[in-house]
């Protein structure tokens, strides 16, 4: 029997570094203070898929994490083809065609001399290759951090079987791992309600994390403009229409609101990618869409702006963490939310932000006129601090300790 390094504990994930995406950059902050362990990687070669790389991050990851393992995706699967996935492959999701390499890899690197292993969604199908790691090496323990619920992530309602299909997936999740780690307790109670109070009592949260040695802000803009920015991307549900209707009737009614106020959009629209402000009756130069900017770039962006937006779908409520707003934290911005009542909203009120509701015109136009009454007002000048130390990534990698902690045998 090989011995296990106690010491060091695997992260397996489908969205890490260099990938552009949200979780990404989640995962390298919350666990790169882990001092009493060395962090390897076990992720995806991202080349031939298609998807957008962001390496912002890469001295970043060198400097936090240990051994970096990319599998490789098989010859068949190209950009094409792993584009084309995504409309039938709901077993969880498209990436599940990688498991059976990963556990290849898994094996293949002595997986079951590893302290621990973290498996890490999105994507939820990494969580199937833990599991396959586990029924082999049962007493290697196994953390499952979801910061997404998944049979009940309410942004795939729409496909048809999508929750029969995902529950019996989530089961088997939930009920081998070790420990099931949330970004919130709205999420935890959302997806846990459905079962025994003994699987309930191995859940764990974990909030996302901000890492204050990524803000280096160069601010070299000088006009005399109010920049209310909203960075991130636009996809079904979550969109700016509303938000733009609401701009459109302020204007109408009070043509002098909007002077020398700039409203920023930085990223995409999914479905939608070169949007334009067509047939809306707005000032020019109220609105500047950009193109996705590199993770650094963005928390640079975010530090040369006066507040920050966030625009949610408008669902009864809400259970989602973004991860904009743990970015928003650290840039010690102001925040405008216009978010259902949930997760997002309880924390944007904890920091001292503004709430308002998605599904109501009306609140919106609320919400627009009092961030620009206050940005516009002596109190924004004060040194108001929108920081909580609990979301920055020395407490949060704490936090993931000691969890790694009462697993780790």
């Amino acid at each position: 029997m090989k011995k296990s390094d106690s010491k060091r504990i695997l992260l397996l994930t489908y969205a890490f570094s260099p990938l552009q995406a949200p979780e990404a950059f989640l995962a390298a902050k919350s666990l790169s203070k882990i001092n009493a362990y060395t962090i390897d990687v076990l992720t995806l070669d991202y080349l031939n898929l298609g998807l957008a790389q962001d390496h912002s991050l890469h001295d970043y990851i060198l400097e936090n994490f240990g051994k970096i393992f990319r599998v490789k995706s098989p010859i068949w699967i190209n950009q094409k083809i792993f584009n084309f996935l995504r409309y039938f492959s709901y077993f969880p999701d498209k990436y599940s065609h990688f498991n059976k390499y990963i556990f290849k890899k898994a094996i293949e690197i002595n997986v079951e001399k590893y302290g621990a292993i973290i498996s890490w969604s999105q994507s939820h199908s990494i969580h199937l290759a833990a599991l396959k790691i586990k029924k082999r090496f049962p007493t290697l323990p196994w953390i499952a951090h979801l910061s997404d619920p998944w049979a009940d992530n309410p942004f795939f309602f729409k496909y048809v079987g999508y929750r029969t299909i995902q529950k019996p997936l989530e089961k088997k999740v939930i009920k081998n791992a070790d420990a099931i780690n949330f970004t919130t307790n709205l999420t935890r109670m959302m997806v846990m309600k459905k079962y025994s109070n003994k699987l309930i009592n191995k859940t764990y949260v974990t909030p996302h994390s901000y890492d204050l040695s990524l803000y280096k802000s160069k601010k070299t803009d000088n006009s005399n403009n109010i920049k209310i920015t909203y960075f991130g991307n636009f996809y079904g549900p979550r969109n700016p229409l509303k938000f733009l209707k609401a701009l459109e009737q302020l204007n109408k009614n009070n043509s002098h609101l909007f002077k020398n106020i700039l409203f920023e959009f930085i990223g995409k629209w999914i479905g939608n990618e070169d949007w334009k402000l067509n047939n809306l009756n707005l000032p020019k130069g109220l609105i500047n869409i950009e193109k996705p900017i590199s993770y650094t770039e963005s928390l640079q962006r975010m530090q040369d702006s006066d507040m920050l937006l966030i625009l949610d779908a408008p669902f009864k409520t809400s259970v989602f963490f973004p991860s904009k707003l743990v970015d928003y934290i650290g840039a010690k911005k102001p925040i405008l939310a216009i978010t259902p009542e949930g997760s997002c909203a309880e924390i944007v009120r904890e920091i001292g932000g503004f709430v308002y509701y998605p599904e109501s015109v009306s609140s919106i136009k609320e919400g627009v006129i009092k961030a620009i009454s206050f940005l516009r007002s002596n109190s924004s000048k004060k040194n108001i601090q929108f920081i909580k130390k609990n979301f920055s990534n020395d407490f949060v990698s704490k936090q993931f300790q000691l969890l790694i902690d009462q697993v780790v045998i």
